[in-house]
């Protein structure tokens, strides 16, 4: 998901400067220009180590510190996420005071949005017993990865589902609610003997038992993948088109680029639920299979 706003000014910016310096540095960071006028694309979707606020620079490098050897720093999409999660919980606790629907128009909004994940993805796929206890999870997950999308049409947002340690997070919970409602539901070793179709020849069941494996993390791997391509592919599409400004070092073809940045923003207000959609519905999706492997 993209900043329309955050990267059109700073890329503006950045190119000015550029253009001031005649060329001296090859860049100011993430948000400079490169060589010849250039967005610096990859500075725009790799940057972690500091935040903008109204055109100016947090650095984050001070919020470095190590777990038992494991990194736990404050980068952008921990922030990102942070500031999501807050928005979300506090927007949920307004539109629904003591448990009861408010009548205002962004409650009844909300409430559209819980119907389609009850009444379209939980209880179609897992059954109304079964999903009723799932709902609130797979709630939890639709507006938090919508919520994380659409931060980054704010000013000044970032989207933290743009980074693949985000995804990668997600996925995980994801993988453990899967397999451990299987278990649950089954019992260990049913769960895992379940992992084999019926009815296979002996000679087989040695191929088929890493396949099975292979694919019981390969499920996981591919949500963390695909909502992490998703959010960055928009970005880069429209980095590329401000991109071309400064590469024909002309403004005359400004006008084409920047309709093209519009139509992308667009679409991405589009993808941001639409991945949201996608990752909560192929969850569930992915443990009902393990709950009623026989279906």
């Amino acid at each position: 998901m993209t900043n329309l706003y955050q990267i059109l000014t700073s890329t503006l910016i950045g190119a000015s400067e550029h253009g001031a310096a005649h060329g001296d540095a090859a860049g100011h960071g993430a948000h400079g220009a490169g060589p010849g006028g250039m967005v610096d694309i990859v500075g725009h979707l790799t940057e972690m180590e500091s935040v903008e606020f109204f055109f100016k620079t947090f650095p984050l490098d001070k919020l470095h510190f190590e777990l038992f050897g494991i990194d736990l720093s404050i980068t952008k999409p921990v922030i990102m996420m942070w500031l999501a999660a807050i928005i979300l919980t506090l927007c949920l606790m307004l539109a629904f005071r003591g448990g009861k629907l408010l009548k205002s128009k962004f409650a009844h909004l909300l409430e559209v949005y819980i119907l389609f994940v009850r009444d379209e993805i939980v209880y179609p796929i897992m059954g109304e017993r079964d999903g009723r206890k799932l709902l609130p999870f797979f709630l939890t997950v639709f507006f938090f990865i919508l919520s994380m999308n659409l931060f980054g049409m704010i000013p000044w947002g970032g989207t933290a589902t743009g980074n693949v340690n985000v995804t990668a997070g997600l996925a995980i919970v994801a993988f453990l609610v899967i397999q451990g409602m299987g278990i649950a539901k089954n019992g260990v070793v049913h769960h895992f003997k379940a992992l084999l179709p019926s009815g296979l020849p002996a000679f087989v069941v040695p191929i088929m038992i890493p396949v099975e494996i292979v694919g019981m993390f390969a499920k996981p791997f591919a949500l963390c993948i695909r909502l992490f391509a998703n959010m960055v592919a928009g970005h880069a599409v429209i980095l590329a088109f401000l991109g071309l400004i400064f590469m024909a070092k002309s403004w005359i073809i400004a006008p084409m680029p920047l309709a093209g940045v519009v139509g992308i923003s667009i679409l991405e207000l589009f993808v941001g639920h639409l991945q949201a959609f996608v990752f909560t519905m192929l969850t569930a999706l992915f443990t009902g299979m393990t709950m009623h492997p026989d279906h």
